[in-house]
């Protein structure tokens, strides 16, 4: 795997506007959103729950993997960029989450 992230951070762009981005993220079981970098802060939503594995690029002894439930939310804050490694499905059925990034407020940069 490259060790570069992509700004993808969803599979799918639902939306976007001057204050927010929207993405959706399904991913089937073993399926993978590749490495990934978060630029703003965030939240997801999750529409339906599994196991994922978030895969360090050389090291897997840092691999970790994680549990969300469904409407489980998360909020988190990029910082100067938030990166998350490759996302893999590794339950046995498929996952769904929305990511709502949000952007600066015109006159608050």
């Amino acid at each position: 795997m490259t060790q570069t992230s992509s700004d993808r951070v969803g599979t799918r762009l639902m939306f976007e506007n001057d204050r927010i981005r929207v993405w959706d993220l399904v991913l089937a079981p073993g399926e993978a959103l590749e490495g990934h970098v978060h630029h703003l802060d965030f939240c997801f939503i999750v529409v339906q729950g599994g196991h994922l594995r978030h895969v360090h690029p050389s090291d897997s002894g840092q691999d970790v993997d994680v549990h969300y439930a469904s409407d489980d939310v998360v909020f988190l804050e990029a910082g100067v960029g938030l990166v998350h490694h490759r996302l893999v499905n590794v339950g046995n059925e498929a996952y769904r989450n929305v990511v709502v990034e949000l952007k600066e407020r015109p006159g608050n940069e």
